[in-house]
């Protein structure tokens, strides 16, 4: 049967997809408190300084993957 929609493409991935960046954060990140959405008794203070600590910790830990050889 004909339809007027092109299927749709699915995009290429690589064969081997290095997960090896984000198995390093994952690794690196293990306290739960640091990405939950809201802590019990938290001001909204506390809740932005956590969340631009835990962006930074991100950061830090994306960089350092970004400098290894892969």
């Amino acid at each position: 049967m004909k339809t007027i929609m092109p299927l749709p493409v699915r995009p290429q991935t690589p064969a081997d997809l290095d997960v090896t960046a984000i198995a390093h954060v994952i690794d690196n990140t293990t306290d739960p408190d640091l990405f939950a959405p809201e802590l019990t008794g938290e001001t909204d203070i506390e809740r932005l300084a956590r969340e631009i600590a835990a962006a930074d910790i991100l950061d830090d830990l994306l960089n350092e993957g970004a400098g290894w050889d892969w």
